[in-house]
């Protein structure tokens, strides 16, 4: 397990920084300092490497043998692996293997209203058996961005193309700062049966499905993070007529579902620590741990369930305005929408970020919670229908309190509407006028990876922004 010493970005006032990381440092040197009589310094590695992304940085260099490398960071250029201690948003980390992936960091820092870009540096050396470290690496640097602000690009997803309906993604290398991961796994299912998997979000792979009936989500987890020749993946798709297949590695699919579960349309499943939640028409919500024994959840509607999310709470969307909430994903409560118009939209999708509820539906309509799911508003953006909606994190120094929230916002959403346009918000309330072009027309789906976004619909067409 990887060691990590690190000093809150929040810490802006230097001597207070000063004073706590050098209180940390004396805290930490005596306790090494017997090791070093008995190792000795290494090289430093050589290629080293790093690569941006959403909020985070990927570090990768030649590894040798035996070596304990440490790496350091710091938004000062002047950044070594002896110096590191007082400089702005100091960090070190110990023990560290390739790649390497820093997350939490800032996008940029705003000013006036305006957000600029904070590039980070990077050193590293090494040592061996507990010794003492070695000459500095040459230091490397990277920044950040905010992946829904940059142009989105046409994947590659081979023939026949179906439409397709679901895209999920499962994480597989966890990141330093949060639970957000960098590296993972995509998804995508579609009419026919259709499976499609990458391991970029950019280039895709036809896999042989079970089963000709349309699937029309899917979604995974990885139980074994950080072990890339044993993941422990499980995959669940779900689909019309109630089908479900299942996958422990991506590329070998199973029927899962049993025939007395539910005959009805499952549009849409999300998953927590395993336990897998899907909902469908009619009010369906079913829930398993192996996409193969599903439990019959009471909904307390009869409308059709078109979305389900878990954030503070689990929330499920749905036609006629319909929004459910729960705690436990096995009782369900029926919640009033603040705005009665909205009976008369169906809602197509809904994601979660804490207690941040934003759901998306017809003629543009996007409904917001801040606690959870319990009160909402609502209001519409543009004419055509949203039919998607994901978050990721997104870390800005100095931001203020956002008004509308009563805090900080840490989240950037994306919308999708039909005809391929990407809206934004960074607090789920106030969207961007002007859409961004994702290239794809048709868009049915949307999925946030933690370090970009990833769309896909009819025709088999695939864009992503990353």
């Amino acid at each position: 397990m990887n060691t990590v010493i690190e000093y809150d970005p929040p810490l802006r006032n230097p001597a207070v920084k000063k004073s706590f990381c050098l209180l940390i440092f004396a805290m930490v040197t005596p306790l090494l300092s017997g090791c070093f009589d008995n190792g000795s310094p290494a090289d430093p590695p050589t290629n080293f490497t790093a690569t941006p992304g959403e909020g985070r940085v990927k570090l990768a260099w030649n590894a040798s043998p035996g070596v304990d490398y440490w790496l350091f960071t710091a938004t000062d250029a002047a950044l070594t692996a002896f110096n590191w201690l007082d400089l702005p948003n100091a960090h070190v980390y110990i023990t560290a293997s390739t790649p390497y992936y820093m997350c939490g960091l800032f996008n940029g820092t705003l000013s006036n209203g305006t957000v600029t870009p904070l590039t980070y540096y990077f050193a590293a050396n090494g040592r061996i058996n507990g010794g003492p470290g070695g000459p500095s690496s040459p230091t490397v640097a990277a920044t950040p961005y905010n992946a829904s602000a940059v142009t989105w690009t046409v994947g590659s997803t081979p023939a026949p193309l179906p439409n397709i309906f679901g895209v999920g993604y499962t994480s597989l290398t966890t990141c330093t700062n949060n639970s957000s991961s960098y590296a993972g796994s995509f998804a995508a299912v579609g009419a026919g049966g259709a499976i499609f998997t990458s391991a970029d979000g950019k280039t895709w792979s036809t896999q042989t499905s079970p089963i000709a009936t349309a699937l029309n989500a899917i979604t995974g987890y990885a139980t074994n993070q950080n072990n890339p020749s044993n993941p422990v993946m499980r995959w669940i798709a779900v689909g019309d007529g109630g089908a479900s297949v299942y996958s422990t590695d991506g590329i070998t699919w199973a029927i899962g579902v049993s025939t007395t579960a539910t005959t009805q349309i499952l549009r849409s499943i999300t998953q927590v620590t395993g336990t897998f939640f899907a909902v469908g028409d009619s009010g369906t919500i079913l829930s398993t741990t192996d996409g193969i024994t599903w439990t019959s959840r009471t909904s307390g509607t009869a409308n059709n369930l078109n979305g389900v999310t878990h954030g503070a709470n689990y929330v499920a969307v749905g036609n006629g305005g319909t929004i459910l909430t729960s705690i436990d994903g096995n009782t369900w409560t029926v919640q009033t929408p603040i705005t009665p118009s909205i009976y008369a939209i169906n809602l197509r999708q809904v994601t979660s970020y804490g207690s941040i509820i934003v759901a998306v539906g017809d003629t543009g309509t996007i409904v917001t919670s801040k606690d959870g799911g319990i009160t909402w508003t609502s209001q519409s953006i543009g004419t055509q229908s949203l039919v998607s909606v994901a978050a990721e994190t997104q870390l800005v120094a100095n931001a203020a309190i956002d008004l509308q929230l009563g805090f900080i916002s840490t989240v950037q959403f994306v919308a999708v509407d039909s005809g391929g346009n990407a809206y934004t918000s960074t607090n789920g309330y106030a969207w961007s006028a002007t859409p961004i072009t994702t290239g794809a027309t048709s868009v049915n789906a949307l999925v946030s990876s933690g370090f970009g976004y990833v769309a896909a619909g009819n025709s088999g067409i695939t864009a992503y922004a990353f």
